[in-house]
């Protein structure tokens, strides 16, 4: 999460060892696609996020590399706003609403590329690798409504019955909506991007 007290994150402290990692917000996006990725066991989902995120690191203990990704994916999780400490009620609705993202960064890619030349004139190819990814969550929440990327987000949430009176415009709207549906809605078990649920399941056992 970004923040003016602290710089975004290049190390992780687990058990006073120092690990050094790269948060750049393309591995970010290509972790949380390992984790979406179904042909993947857990084992296997844990030691591809472990390598993305890693900087030279040798590592083969497992729990080790499962701590490491873990305490990763909750950092970079956190929002600056809607993050519930209490109640089971409250968590699940947080998860709810993860669980119908109106975007996909992989889906989405020309689009939110385009709309980041678009507001701050970056282009993303030169940022791979370097931009990290609070940097970037920060710039993708606030971009303008009028970017391509927004106004797709308009169209997937638009309401037909605000057109009951015009069924042309419904259908042109309903057309939009079908061109620019995201595939992981197309489908019930779609990754949420909450990691937490693959990390302690696989763990629990051992503790």
């Amino acid at each position: 999460m970004f923040s003016f007290t602290k710089r975004p994150e290049q190390t992780i402290d687990l058990a006073g060892h120092i690990y050094h990692v790269n948060l750049a917000f393309n591995r970010v996006i290509k972790a949380f696609g390992v984790l979406d990725d179904e042909t993947l066991s857990d084992i296997e989902k844990i030691d591809q996020c472990f390598h993305i995120f890693s900087v030279d690191l040798q590592i083969d203990d497992l729990a080790t590399k499962g701590s490491i990704v873990s305490n990763l994916f909750t950092y970079i999780n956190a929002t600056p706003y809607g993050n519930f400490d209490d109640g089971a009620e409250q968590a699940e609705e947080s998860e709810t609403a993860e669980s119908i993202a109106d975007y996909d960064f992989e889906q989405d890619a020309a689009a939110i590329y385009a709309s980041f030349m678009h507001d701050y004139h970056i282009d993303l190819n030169n940022e791979l690798d370097r931009m990290h990814w609070d940097v970037f969550k920060a710039l993708f929440d606030n971009l303008g409504e009028k970017t391509p990327i927004n106004r797709i987000r308009q169209i997937r949430n638009d309401d037909l019955s605000n057109y009951k009176d015009n069924a042309q415009q419904a259908g042109v709207i309903a057309e939009a909506q079908m061109y620019y549906q995201l595939d992981k809605n197309k489908a019930d078990d779609s990754f949420s991007g909450n990691a937490s649920a693959i990390f302690d399941g696989l763990f629990a056992d051992s503790e």
